[in-house]
């Protein structure tokens, strides 16, 4: 399948290369640097649950019209060890395809390719929300 996404800012500061795999399923890389740190010298929590997000809406995005707007109901990461300078792949997989809300789960690898992070999530389909960058 690896449909590119169309860009978004959050995307180009990140640095993350985002791709569809399979309907529900979606990838993100992207190489953390000191530029997404915290203090410390590992990747900033908040940072990893951004990718989470964006990964797990892509994954949403397979299944529905891409241009129809979603909106992250919630989400609960669980960290396992510190993201560290090097590349970093967050997969995601949708794995109760709703109607209206779709629940999915989603795993970060750091550079050596361990598990780092988990996520799960709900997302809503707003039908009568098109974006703005729907094709006329």
């Amino acid at each position: 399948m690896d449909e590119s996404a169309p860009g978004a800012p959050i995307y180009e500061f990140l640095g993350l290369e985002l791709r569809t795999i399979a309907p529900g399923k979606a990838e993100g890389t992207m190489i953390v640097t000191e530029q997404h740190f915290s203090g410390a010298p590992r990747m900033h929590g908040g940072l990893v649950f951004v990718v989470f997000d964006t990964v797990m809406g892509r994954a949403v995005h397979s299944l529905i019209d891409p241009h129809t707007d979603i909106a992250t109901i919630d989400m609960h990461q669980r960290f396992i060890r510190m993201v560290d300078k090097g590349p970093l792949r967050v997969t995601a997989e949708v794995f109760h395809p709703g109607r209206k809300v779709m629940q999915i789960r989603g795993e970060a690898y750091e550079s050596r390719g361990k598990l780092a992070a988990t996520a799960t999530g709900s997302f809503i389909i707003l039908p009568e929300r098109q974006r703005s960058d729907k094709p006329r």
